[in-house]
């Protein structure tokens, strides 16, 4: 069996892995966001010869690339959960309108794909018995799930994946069987250590708090799935336990439809939150807290003298964050909250380096507000990552993929280390084929 790491390999975006055993299966097919976007290393001979797609999870480095394939003459399976194609089908339409144009397929490439979507449960395996690819909860966004491939040998792929529990899913499911783990390695240095859900909830509230007391508005750009909707309802409880002050919260981009479709999908979170929506009183989707902007240009929200304002995109590549930063970046009052991982190359990432200026749209923006981080992450930090790969039995080969700079080769030492070097630990090139 040959595992080829078409992207994602050493680099956070276009996650991608074919592995070619009795049949081929691409393992995710995303894209890398950057100022010049950068696809999978798929060439159009070998994409005709996949005989199915599995996608993780919605976000865009997992999943934007895929109806590329069908532009290039696939007609095979995507197979996915059912949020993960209801989030799907917002972030491509979104993706396509931003592009206009210069993206690699068109609509009519995503009406095939979602053609051929096969929904599969957690837990359930596809092809009727057979078999060949069983989803298992990875925790990091709603439908997000591990991979289990069974071919020559049995692979599991983790994608993206959070261990713990968090106010609206439970966390990955952990002893699992594999000959092969694919492992990624977003927080995999030694340094990287999460915060407990509560500290970091604390965190966030300490922040905001410092800011609207001195009568400034507090900025948090966001992914409009998963950290979104984490954040959201931190706020909304706080606010209804009188731990932060009754302020306009204004969801700005598509923050809005992912949260309805996270309402829609429901029984794919926590019990908790499933008894929460069925007492209407106490409906965190539908919070009279959350407001959206009425004007184009946001002066209603600008006219607030205090607010709390979540707007797309996370790592500041683009959307409606880059409004409220050219608006309100000027004032020393207001605060830019970032709550998610910030990639090299990104606005966010320069934020966090303490720049002063931003180039958006050609204009240079000068940088007065706070900027502060808050330690919430859908991915698990390097001890979570280590331990669960203990769990996994039956392990021969790690690979460490979606990882920066020396985070996959930190994380390559530690699980090398639980093993006490009985498995082969590979941390693979951009483009490497391994054969196992």
């Amino acid at each position: 069996m040959e595992i080829s790491f078409l992207g994602g390999a050493r680099e956070v975006g276009r996650s991608c892995l074919l592995v070619e055993g009795m049949q081929n299966t691409l393992l995710d097919c995303g894209v890398k966001l950057e100022e010049k976007e950068e696809y999978p290393l798929l060439e159009h001979h070998a994409i005709r010869k996949i005989n199915r797609v599995v996608v993780s999870h919605a976000h865009l480095d997992h999943s934007a690339y895929a109806p590329a394939l069908y532009a290039a003459g696939y007609r095979g399976p995507v197979i996915l959960t059912k949020p993960t194609r209801d989030l799907m089908q917002l972030l491509l339409a979104d993706y396509l309108r931003i592009n206009k144009g210069a993206s690699p397929y068109s609509e009519q490439d995503v009406a095939k794909l979602l053609k051929h979507t096969q929904i599969l449960e957690i837990g359930e395996w596809s092809d009727r018995g057979r078999g060949i690819v069983r989803l298992q909860e990875s925790g990091h966004i709603l439908g997000s799930a591990m991979t289990e491939l069974r071919d020559e040998k049995k692979v599991l792929y983790t994608s993206d994946i959070n261990t713990r529990s968090s106010r609206l899913l439970e966390g990955a499911t952990r002893g699992l069987e594999a000959d092969i783990l694919i492992i990624e390695s977003t927080y995999g240095s030694k340094k990287d250590r999460h915060a407990s859900a509560k500290e970091a909830s604390q965190k966030l509230v300490k922040s905001i708090r410092e800011s609207l007391d001195k009568g400034g508005k507090v900025i948090i750009p966001t992914f409009a799935i998963g950290r979104g909707q984490e954040i959201l309802f931190t706020l909304e409880s706080h606010i209804r336990s009188g731990a932060l002050p009754r302020v306009p919260i204004y969801l700005d981009g598509m923050i809005n439809k992912a949260l309805r479709i996270y309402r829609h999908n429901a029984v794919y979170l926590k019990k908790e939150v499933q008894r929460r929506i069925l007492t209407s009183d106490d409906d965190p989707f539908k919070s009279p807290y959350y407001l959206v902007p009425e004007r184009k240009d946001r002066s209603d929200v600008f006219e607030q003298e205090k607010a709390i304002i979540l707007a797309t995109s996370g790592m500041l590549n683009g959307g409606p964050v880059l409004t409220y930063l050219e608006h309100l970046g000027g004032d020393k009052k207001n605060k830019v909250i970032l709550v998610g991982y910030q990639a090299e190359g990104t606005r966010g990432r320069a934020l966090l380096d303490g720049a002063k200026e931003l180039e958006l749209d050609g204009k240079t923006i000068d940088i007065k507000l706070k900027v502060d981080q808050a330690p919430f992450s859908g991915h698990s930090d390097y001890q979570e990552l280590v331990e669960f790969a203990r769990t996994v039995k039956g392990v021969e080969t790690v690979f460490i993929v979606h990882g920066e700079e020396q985070k996959p080769f930190e994380l390559a030492k530690g699980i090398e280390d639980v093993f006490k070097h009985s498995v082969d630990v590979i941390v693979p090139s951009l483009g490497e084929t391994v054969r196992v």
